[in-house]
């Protein structure tokens, strides 16, 4: 039964504004009572026998046989409160996931839900919009360039045409002008620097440049895990991958700072 078609556990009616009704975790706890009462017993019942010990330790057949008894209700009562949780969890977490399907998470979300689907539309509007800008950039650009060059030559002509004047007036004239189309040709370069930077407004939005960092591994054989990297991988990580080692490869492949060894424990049936 899905959650939403389940009568609630806070009856149903709507309680209002006010209400004296229990919290939920107090009604949890009635409906659940049965469970609750065998683990409180059996707690009891371990205590009333780890206080009959003597030296904490088990000293003859029968209070072995005692603790035997323990073990097995202890796990009989665990997987009773395993199964009542996974029968009221199961539905939730199934319609939590039909939720996450549908919105999607913040992280990895489902490919077709709401979330990740407007994400490929924001992706390709960036995409799209971003190589149209970046063209419009680089037009203007080498458009900017362009306009400095033929100053820069203008400013040249002037000075090689002041240089072979005869007229002192007329050459210092050329020579203001070439002054002039000098500034300019420098003005234009630096529009022409500039001209790749910054947003782009328009009516719609606005298009601006967000850098970041990013990798791909080109070679995991040479990823040196006890370099830089160390400071960033976390214990549990480790351990995790400790355990696998050990689980594949028992103590034949030994590994630098770790102990292996055969833990026994026992088991109660």
């Amino acid at each position: 039964m899905r959650v939403s078609d389940a009568p609630s556990l806070l009856g149903p009616d709507d309680p209002g504004i006010g209400h004296n009704k229990a919290p939920v975790a107090e009604i949890f706890m009635e409906v659940h009572k049965d469970l609750i009462d065998e683990v409180e017993d059996l707690a009891a019942r371990a205590n009333a026998a780890k206080d009959s010990l003597s030296d904490g330790k088990v000293a003859n057949d029968n209070e072995r046989d005692t603790w035997v008894s323990i073990g097995l209700a202890s796990k009989k009562i665990a997987k009773q409160v395993c199964d009542r949780r996974e029968d009221v969890v199961a539905p939730i977490r199934e319609e939590v996931n039909d939720w996450n399907r549908l919105f999607g998470v913040n992280t990895n979300p489902h490919p077709e839900s709401l979330h990740a689907r407007c994400l490929r539309i924001k992706n390709a509007a960036e995409s799209l919009a971003g190589a149209y800008a970046d063209e419009q950039r680089r037009k203007a650009a080498a458009e900017a360039a362009a306009k400095a060059e033929a100053a820069r030559q203008e400013a040249q002509r002037k000075l090689e045409e002041a240089a072979t004047s005869e007229s002192e007036i007329v050459a210092d004239v050329v020579l203001q002008e070439a002054e002039k189309a000098e500034h300019r040709a420098k003005h234009l370069e630096a529009q022409a620097l500039g001209a790749g930077a910054g947003p782009v407004r328009t009516e719609a939005g606005t298009i601006s440049e967000r850098k970041s960092w990013d990798f791909r591994i080109v070679d995991v054989s040479k990823v040196d895990l006890n370099g830089p990297l160390r400071a960033h991988i976390g214990i549990d990580v480790i351990e995790k991958a400790i355990r696998a080692h050990v689980r594949a490869n028992r103590d034949t492949v030994p590994l630098p700072g770790v102990e292996i060894f055969q833990s026994t424990k026992a088991q109660l049936r």
